[in-house]
């Protein structure tokens, strides 16, 4: 799998907020809102399939966006359309923060035979993140008539070895559980290490199927 997310700062409470402001965007799983005017692009290659996002944020609490999904496992089909990113709440606390977002859209359904068909997706992504600590856990759904109707859900867990600055290189350790149960392999399990320097993040790991994942970030 890989990534490569364009993504800006968001708001944080306590003494660390203007150095949390720069660096923890990157410390935590992508968000599909960043700041009004800011734009995010994510290409994410798994054994799954590819997936593309471009979002705009034009408000505080909102982003559009393009959605691509090319899907390799069972029936092979290219998802596309418009999608609407939706901040549903946000909890700024003095030494961490929690975001609920939702991401739906509907388009249609390309075949390798090139016939079409209504597509719509929705989804939830729920985070509670510190300097030191990260969770995370979304929901996908996928409808595309005849072609497929799934539910695809993921979990993090990670953790920060040691504290460092925005201008240090920051580090974090995580689990990535993966959770497909209309696909080939319904469950895998990724460890991952994640490294980022001002705006630029790596993250690499290999699942325990032996596939390799890595992603890319960068913010501009």
């Amino acid at each position: 799998m890989t990534t490569l997310h364009l993504r800006a700062n968001r708001v944080w409470a306590g003494p660390w907020t203007c150095l949390l402001l720069c660096a923890l965007p990157f410390s935590a799983a992508a968000k599909p809102i960043s700041y009004v005017g800011g734009t995010m692009v994510m290409v994410e290659n798994d054994e799954t399939g590819n997936t593309l996002n471009i979002d705009y944020t034009f408000s505080p609490r909102a982003a559009a966006a393009l959605y691509v999904k090319h899907e390799i496992q069972g029936n092979v089909f290219t998802a596309v359309g418009p999608q609407i990113n939706y901040l549903v709440k946000r909890w700024n606390m003095p030494d961490g923060q929690g975001n609920v977002f939702t991401m739906s859209g509907a388009g249609t359904a390309i075949e390798n035979s090139g016939k079409s068909h209504f597509a719509a997706w929705t989804g939830v992504l729920a985070d509670y993140e510190t300097r030191r600590i990260f969770t995370s856990y979304e929901l996908r759904l996928m409808y595309a008539q005849n072609i497929e109707t799934s539910v695809w859900q993921r979990a993090r867990v990670g953790f920060a070895p040691y504290l460092a600055n925005y201008e240090d290189l920051n580090t974090w350790f995580m689990v990535q559980v993966d959770h497909h149960p209309d696909k080939t392999h319904a469950t895998t399990v990724t460890p991952l290490v994640r490294l980022f320097y001002k705006t630029l993040l790596v993250e690499g790991g290999v699942s325990t199927r032996g596939t390799a994942m890595i992603n890319l970030v960068k913010q501009f």
